[in-house]
């Protein structure tokens, strides 16, 4: 199947088939958004301006089931940390753009004035520019509702909120999931403020008629089935994910006193089991929900779920790790009705629940609000729906927030809200969010997944600097990180899978090669945007964090070459 680039402008509302160029064969996902980005992007522009572009891209086996490949990247100079930005996320999306030969959108241009709320729609007949007019300020849950009433409940969908009408830096893009509930976020960095710049309120995507471009074809078969059993047999893809999901991850980082606690002042909680898998398994069980749920077709490691209310009504899937974490621990609530409601509200107005979190952990000392005060903080987190004052500042993220309250201790780097993994206990994780262009964003490279002590700074450089390496080949293919504990064990299948898809065999070690040079660009593109902020914030480095009492002292000076 020939694949096509589409290039939208939006301002002219047109659009335009482009070829791929060859160089883009093996790139997908984060590898091509940050590649179009870096070459087409002036890092001087203002992140809402015109000359900002919103690029969207599946990986490479997007359309087909095999496990786990249906991720979809969006990357753009972010509003958030002024850099480079990629998020990415499950849902149905990169399915459908994979099934209509979609290598790439390029959305250009910008809205006039006040917000449009345009849409994009996407089928086999091409591209039309429809009126949204009757969503327009709408949150997403009935946004997606109506989206699906008109164009059908097979089409997938990206849509953003409230906060991405009015363009505020924590804006997410909602992605809908398998069942169409706008859950799977493009989450980090403010691109659903970018989408909303442009007047776009949601993108429709509509592959009727269409059959996968390798359905027929016997070696991926093969190769599906074959990656498929591989999950399957191991113990954590075939069976942890799917028991307990991602919060299974809380206990463990709790034990090793780094789990973010009332504004990262502790490195442990005292309800921690409260909200661990246990707890939240056991509650979604008893109430009917769905304790595990593929995010997107095909997956078979399952790591989802669906939480539902007390009377088994849904309302909110997926509760995952980093946000049970950062809505729950990061600011003293140990309900996970209460966590999983303010997930629901951060979903509803398009914001990224971690950036919230952190955010209202900094709120909280500067003392707006009491730890763990659930009626003050879902009073504040209701209003990035109306537009308050507080809301608009909640929805600025955590350094606007520092700012205006005048905290000194505030978790960020390159002004992106920590992950729920305090760098001090998990000191590889202090790499990542330093060196990493996307800011504090734990995707780029979680290290709570290697095999070292984490406590030592002496053992986390070189392992580190591979994994950042393997996590852009995984996000570049469009393949999840989370089988990484397969493919990066048995990398022999990952060369299997793109010589089944391609009928060219392709290394790893070139693969490798291909996301240093990635991350080399996307590092370029900061540095030409002014971005060289590769530190954490004084604090960690001065204030020992309870109960291992370390500060984070990896040398910097040792950083200077990671790249190299």
């Amino acid at each position: 199947m020939k694949m096509k680039i589409l290039e939208i402008d939006v301002k002219d509302k047109t659009s335009t088939q482009l070829d791929v160029p060859e160089k883009y064969k093996y790139l997908g996902g984060r590898g091509l958004t940050s590649t179009v980005v870096s070459a087409e992007v002036d890092p001087a522009c203002h992140p809402l301006n015109e000359k900002n572009m919103l690029v969207i891209a599946p990986g490479l086996f997007a359309g087909s089931v095999l496990s786990s490949a249906n991720r979809l990247s969006a990357g753009a100079k972010s509003p958030l940390t002024g850099g480079i930005k990629e998020a990415n996320s499950g849902g149905l999306a990169a399915y459908r753009l994979g099934r209509l030969g979609i290598k790439a959108i390029k959305i250009k241009g910008k809205g006039k004035g006040e917000f449009e709320s345009a849409g994009i729609k996407i089928s086999s007949s091409g591209v039309s520019f429809e009126d949204l007019s009757f969503i327009k300020g709408m949150t997403t849950y009935e946004a997606a509702k109506r989206l699906l009433e008109r164009y059908g409940n097979k089409c997938a969908f990206l849509v953003i909120g409230p906060a991405g009408e009015i363009r505020l830096p924590t804006a997410c893009i909602n992605v809908g999931d398998t069942e169409g509930e706008p859950c799977r976020n493009l989450g980090r960095g403010g691109l659903g403020a970018v989408m909303g710049s442009k007047g776009i309120k949601a993108i429709i995507i509509d592959d009727q008629g269409l059959k996968s471009p390798w359905k027929e074809n016997d070696k991926v078969k093969q190769v599906i089935k074959k990656f498929a059993r591989a999950l399957k047999e191991h113990p954590v893809t075939g069976e942890k994910f799917a028991k307990y999901g991602t919060v299974m991850t809380l206990l463990n980082v709790n034990s090793l006193g780094g789990l973010p606690t009332r504004n990262f002042t502790q490195g442990t909680f005292e309800d921690a089991e409260k909200i661990g898998a246990e707890s939240l398994r056991e509650k979604i069980a008893n109430r009917g929900g769905m304790t595990a749920h593929s995010c997107m077709p095909g997956c078979v490691i399952q790591c989802s779920n669906k939480y539902v209310k007390k009377n088994g009504s849904p309302l909110v899937g997926s509760l995952d790790f980093e946000t049970v974490c950062l809505l729950g621990a990061n600011i003293g609530i140990s309900d996970l009705d209460q966590i999983a409601t303010l997930n629901r509200l951060c979903n509803d107005y398009g914001v990224d629940t971690m950036e919230t979190g952190v955010t209202l952990g900094v709120m909280a000392e500067a003392g707006i609000f009491e730890y763990g005060n659930y009626k003050k903080i879902k009073g504040i987190v209701d209003g990035l729906g109306t537009g308050t004052p507080i809301g608009r500042i909640l929805g600025s993220g955590a350094a606007v927030a520092g700012k205006v309250f005048g905290v000194e201790r505030v978790p960020v780097v390159k002004d992106q809200g920590m992950a729920a993994y305090d760098p001090r206990a998990i000191k590889g994780m202090g790499i990542t969010y330093s060196m990493s262009p996307m800011g504090a964003d734990h995707t780029a490279g979680n290290a709570i997944t290697l095999a070292v002590d984490h406590l030592d700074p002496e053992a986390q450089i070189k392992p580190v600097r591979e994994l950042h390496i393997n996590t852009m080949v995984l996000d570049t293919l469009g393949i999840c990180i989370f089988t990484g504990r397969v493919t990066l064990g048995n990398t022999d299948i990952v060369e299997d899978i793109i010589e089944a898809f391609f009928d060219h065999r392709i290394t790893f070690e070139e693969l490798q090669k291909i996301a240093e040079e990635n991350l080399k660009c996307e590092r370029e593109f900061n540095r030409r945007a002014g971005i060289s902020a590769d530190r954490l914030p004084q604090f960690m480095l001065e204030e020992q964090l309870p109960p291992n009492n370390t500060v984070y002292d990896i040398d910097m000076k040792e950083l200077e070459s990671f790249y190299d």
